[in-house]
């Protein structure tokens, strides 16, 4: 099980990783009154930092997708366990920490 979420979090972090560098925005294009518009670039660190995020976030959901389906597979011994309420709360908190800190 290990070896699987170890491949499914690399695999769903390098995915994350191409999906934000081809949707999130480099620059923001603002119209003025007369009809041009300023275009004001982010910098470099804002930029990586900003797809590391959406990367390290598809890390999450693909681990969390693989350990289900792990558990769907392998329905041979059925103990209550906590990670999944682990894995919801510590998800929201650092959804929160990163709105709260304005990322």
């Amino acid at each position: 099980m290990e070896h699987t979420l170890r491949k499914s979090g690399a695999y769903g972090l390098l995915l994350g990783i191409a999906l934000s560098i081809l949707f999130v925005d480099y620059k923001s294009v603002t119209p003025l009154d007369n009809g041009s518009s300023v275009t004001t670039y982010k910098s470099g660190f804002e930029y990586i930092v900003t797809i590391l995020r959406f990367g390290i976030i598809g890390m999450f959901i693909g681990l969390f997708i693989s350990w289900k389906d792990f558990e769907k597979k392998n329905n041979t011994e059925k103990k209550k366990s906590y990670y999944l309420e682990f894995f919801i709360a510590f998800f929201l908190t650092s959804i929160f920490i990163m709105f709260a800190l304005n990322w």
